[in-house]
């Protein structure tokens, strides 16, 4: 049986090369051309031009090799986007280390970072442009608004224990699950692909979105990931009221609440960790992320079955276990 890597093999191979020709450009441009490479090349999952591809095969019946070329093209300008935030966060969070490499930040500064991920923000949107179809670009325009809306609300949000579940959802939805779902049903309009089958690829890569989110707050109060590269604490640390917190909080009471607050505000982990195992906070958090992936793999079911729908449902799983 084919692997998820295998069905795409080709074309995700094609996504490489598109990713390091685009970043070219006059003699003026070397120098952010060559800060933009570096991240770009330091890797990664892949995840979003994964779903595009595996998204785009699961409904075109019969691609020639022009139709693959557009579809390779957009891929790799979702992942462009994706890059773009990624330099941008590294500034927000005083990231130093991405992916085992040293940041922009850290190696060009704060400024110039900022610059580089302006111009990789310009990139992508020209790589979309180029491929003129004016529902998918409305859709990358509403994307990019959903994405800095999140990172707003995150900062507004900062260190307030009372954040309701459904405020959460709403903001890893825009920081996280809106570009799944561009990156899915971006290639059902590129296809030119019905209403239904549109709306039900925009849901998937929001659940698989939530799936992947809450799995990444929940090692943050679990331990260090080799897979995502982050040290447990960081979210305490930055003041991020994640859902396992939210669940520490909502099943508190009492004494156990007061002594869970004040180890949130002295940020205190292992106490803070040891109420979230007295709560099952962590267990809980982790059916949440399986209730969304379970989610997107139902709404896959408005499209045809084949082994690269097979490939999304497992994909979904995977997300909310980030085991990829």
């Amino acid at each position: 049986m084919n692997t998820t890597d295998d069905l795409i093999a080709e074309p995700m191979h094609q996504v490489e090369e598109h990713l390091s020709s685009t970043l070219h450009g006059t003699i003026e441009e070397q120098t952010v051309n060559a800060m933009c490479s570096q991240v770009i090349k330091s890797g990664g999952k892949r995840l979003r031009p994964r779903l595009a591809l595996l998204s785009y095969l699961c409904l075109c019946v019969d691609p020639s090799d022009h139709e693959m070329d557009r579809a390779v093209s957009f891929a790799s300008a979702v992942e462009l986007l994706h890059t773009a935030t990624l330099i941008h966060d590294d500034v927000i969070d005083h990231a130093n280390m991405r992916r085992g490499t040293p940041t922009l930040n850290a190696t060009d500064g704060n400024h110039a970072a900022v610059l580089a991920g302006d111009y990789m923000f310009t990139r992508a949107f020209i790589e979309f442009n180029k491929i003129g179809n004016r529902e998918i670009y409305n859709e990358v325009v509403a994307t990019v608004t959903a994405l800095v809306s999140g990172e707003i609300e995150q900062l507004r949000e900062q260190g307030d224990l009372g954040i309701a579940r459904k405020n959460y959802y709403r903001t890893i939805y825009c920081k996280t699950g809106a570009l799944f779902s561009l990156a899915c049903c971006g290639s059902a309009m590129l296809l030119g692909a019905s209403d239904r089958e549109i709306e039900a690829l925009r849901d998937y890569g929001r659940m698989l979105g939530e799936g992947f989110q809450i799995a990444d707050d929940i090692i943050d109060y679990s331990s260090s990931s080799p897979v995502t590269g982050k040290n447990s604490g960081e979210d305490l640390a930055d003041g991020r009221v994640t859902l396992p917190l939210i669940i520490a909080l909502e099943e508190s009471s009492g004494d156990q609440r007061t002594r869970l607050e004040k180890a949130v505000k002295e940020d205190d982990l292992d106490e803070v960790k040891k109420i979230m195992k007295l709560t099952g906070a962590l267990d809980k958090a982790q059916q949440c992320a399986d209730t969304s992936a379970s989610g997107a793999v139902k709404v896959l079911s408005v499209l045809p079955k084949s082994q690269f729908s097979d490939a999304l449902e497992t994909l979904a799983f995977k997300a909310a276990k980030r085991s990829f």
